[in-house]
């Protein structure tokens, strides 16, 4: 069982008003979520749970269901998001810390594919989960705030996707630059090790 099963509301025990008014500036604070009001901010929160993890924690780990997932939006701490590669013995690379404010998992809400990345308590965190179940409910509860949180997440995503793309756009021209240097490079070295200068 993941980490993040653990995190999962055992019932819809309500969250404690003192968090409500955190969760909802935190919300409102998250860029691409800014179409949401105060009060749908205050309806999406009320159907959170507010979880500590330990430093240490590894909460989602890539490759696994998001099917009993959620997305958290994280309170307090730092995390650290890491990719592995596609080989079995490939280490995890952090490609970036999440602050206060962010939202972590936000593709498993909206679809069921396996993770894409881990995420790991950098510190002691608090998080802010909303279930796939609360989100259910915030449909049928408050269908004109659930489309402008789903419309908002697919938003960010649609952003982060850009930017990929122009990193890879970017990498691809550097690559393509350095190709006549590095085949330059290889022939040198062949033409060296077919004198017998290198051994």
């Amino acid at each position: 069982m993941s980490l993040l099963s653990r995190l999962r509301p055992r019932s819809t025990t309500p969250i404690a008003p003192d968090w409500i008014p955190r969760i909802v500036d935190a919300l409102l604070a998250t860029p691409g979520l800014l179409a949401l009001t105060r009060s749908e901010a205050g309806d999406v929160a009320r159907l959170m749970q507010v979880r500590r993890m330990p430093a240490g924690s590894a909460f989602i780990r890539q490759g696994d269901s998001a099917l009993d997932g959620g997305m958290m939006l994280l309170l307090d701490g730092e995390v650290a998001i890491e990719k592995k590669g596609a080989g079995p013995h490939d280490e995890g690379l952090v490609v970036s810390i999440a602050q206060p404010g962010a939202l972590l998992g936000e593709m498993g809400i909206l679809n069921a594919a396996p993770r894409s990345a881990s995420c790991v308590a950098s510190t002691d965190v608090v998080l802010a989960l909303l279930s796939s179940e609360a989100l259910r409910e915030l449909v049928e509860r408050s269908p004109r705030a659930a489309a402008k949180l789903a419309l908002g997440i697919a938003s960010r995503l649609a952003e982060q996707l850009r930017s990929t793309s122009n990193k890879l756009s970017t990498l691809s021209q550097v690559t393509a630059a350095m190709h006549p240097t590095l085949d330059a490079a290889s022939l040198a070295g062949a033409a060296r090790r077919q004198r017998g200068d290198l051994r």
